[in-house]
């Protein structure tokens, strides 16, 4: 490893051991991730361009290793239950590691959702089998952005909504009540 690559990852395997080890994602600095990497402070606006795009990346890493097993095992059901097994198991990861998802939501939206929708596209293409890629493309949006704004503002949203999304029964079946909302199939069995 080269002595560009090693500094690089080592920013980058910086920023993984202190949101592993718990801090904030928000409250991390350039000087504290520079430290720990043993680096020159300006290494990382060099590799990274700015903290938030070292900060998004980490945090995409993480959360990719965090739901990447958890969707593992979806096959078999209904696409509309793989919909929401799929829903209720991000809730799920993202209310256990909620500092560190709120980064990952805040780039998803920027992206406009591309990656979350690109996970549901062909469960909503199986249940909407005869509509257009434009009329899929706003079902899946429709189904994406409330969560990924809950998320981030889960009080907020609570009041409006009358449900505590740390309460993993009530987040589940407000969830439920949502994806029956948008895709209008009646499915009512709310329980995961």
């Amino acid at each position: 490893m080269n002595d560009e690559t090693g500094a690089k990852d080592k920013i980058f395997q910086a920023v993984l051991e202190l949101l592993a080890g718990g801090v904030d994602p928000e409250k991390v600095t350039t000087r504290q991730i520079a430290a720990k990497a043993g680096v020159n402070l300006a290494l990382v606006n060099y590799y990274y361009r700015s903290k938030e795009n070292l900060m998004s990346e980490a945090v995409g890493s993480m959360m990719g290793g965090i739901i990447a097993p958890l969707m593992a095992d979806f096959g078999g059901n209904s696409a509309e239950s793989r919909i929401r097994n799929i829903f209720i198991t991000t809730a799920d990861a993202a209310f256990t590691h909620y500092n560190i998802c709120k980064v990952a939501l805040a780039a998803e939206l920027k992206l406009g959702c591309a990656n979350s929708c690109s996970m549901i596209l062909p469960l909503i293409k199986e249940i909407f089998a005869g509509s257009s890629p434009a009329e899929i493309d706003i079902i899946s949006l429709q189904l994406m952005l409330p969560p990924h704004h809950i998320f981030l503002e889960p009080e907020l949203y609570g009041r409006l909504l009358g449900v505590d999304f740390f309460n993993k029964r009530q987040r589940d079946q407000k969830i439920n009540e949502m994806i029956t909302c948008v895709l209008g199939t009646g499915e009512k069995n709310y329980e995961h």
